[in-house]
């Protein structure tokens, strides 16, 4: 009798948390739909933005971070997302996509769910997890940052030790005033700060015949392979690096060898070529491992992002 007094109980409970949280989520409706594409399947979904928004948040930054570090990620997302609308990214039948190669990752509450209890937490953890992202939504409803009276390329990634990039580094060169180098402090123990990538020289010179030069041979398994460093950037990664004759650039580096950043050391022994890699992301715009750092160091959202993105204005839009 007891256990089903205590159950009926838990399902009450439950059923009244539910039904708050939805009134408050239809109170801080935008009104404004957004069409999201999924790239799963290619189906096109109409959603209020608040509701794409909190399906973002979790699935770019962990929902364990500190609030105002929610709080700028959500303000990132919001102005990374109407700038893609603005430039019509993805053409006239979608305004953004859930792929965070192309846009920003996305998922919906319950996969979010889904994903958290196959991860183990427990339901008051996922409950104060989704509570954490709607006040991040909820709390800086309408705001986003510009620059010179527009909205910004948003960018932001995982992890910076020290420095963010310079923009002007990579994608074809381009300065942007906003995006440029700045110092990033970070939690040290961040389980991505550090990582290795080891390659037998046999393997080495399969992926570079495959994605450089059909032509790259190392002539003998004992020799190390002719790579080395070609040049930096201004914060201190690698801009290229020279295997043979070709030059080849980091980001491309990042993808033939599956490196999490460009920031790496390059090692050749024990007939191994060794990335060891600092960061993770392109480290263009705000760090998220950053982020999280200076919210615990009692800085608001506001001052995070201006800090992360030179010279801008955080304001709030109707």
């Amino acid at each position: 009798m007891y256990l089903i007094l205590n159950y009926n109980a838990h399902k009450k409970k439950q059923e009244k948390y539910e039904q708050a949280q939805e009134k408050q989520d239809i109170e801080l409706k935008a009104n404004q739909t957004i069409r999201v594409k999924m790239s799963k399947t290619g189906e096109i979904v109409a959603m209020d933005i608040n509701d794409y928004l909190r399906g973002v948040i979790p699935a770019e930054m962990p929902p364990s971070y500190n609030m105002e570090a929610l709080k700028a990620q959500a303000v990132v997302a919001r102005t990374y997302t109407y700038r893609k609308i603005q430039d019509r990214a993805e053409g006239p039948d979608a305004d953004i996509c859930d792929n965070f190669n192309h846009c920003q990752a996305f998922y919906t509450k319950d996969k979010l769910f889904e994903i958290w209890r196959g991860r183990g937490f427990s339901e008051d953890t996922i409950k104060e997890y989704w509570d954490k992202v709607a006040q991040a939504v909820n709390e800086t409803q309408g705001v986003v940052i510009t620059y010179k009276g527009e909205y910004i390329k948003a960018y932001f990634h995982a992890s910076s030790p020290e420095k963010t990039e310079d923009v002007s580094q990579i994608w074809g060169g381009q300065r942007i005033d906003y995006l440029v180098s700045v110092e990033s402090k970070e939690f040290e123990d961040y389980q991505w700060r550090n990582s290795t990538v080891e390659l037998s020289y046999g393997d080495f010179e399969q992926k570079v015949v495959q994605n450089v030069n059909s032509r790259y041979r190392i002539n003998n398994r004992g020799d190390s392979p002719v790579i080395c460093i070609n040049s930096y950037t201004i914060s201190g990664r690698i801009k290229d690096v020279k295997i043979g004759n070709d030059i080849v650039s980091a980001e491309k580096m990042r993808t033939i060898f599956g490196l999490r950043s460009t920031n790496f050391v390059l090692k050749c022994e024990n007939n191994k070529v060794i990335f060891n890699v600092i960061g993770y992301g392109h480290g263009i715009g705000m760090s998220q491992v950053g982020a999280n750092y200076y919210a615990s160091q009692n800085m608001s959202y506001k001052d995070i992002i201006k800090h992360y993105y030179t010279g801008v204005d955080v304001i709030k839009i109707n």
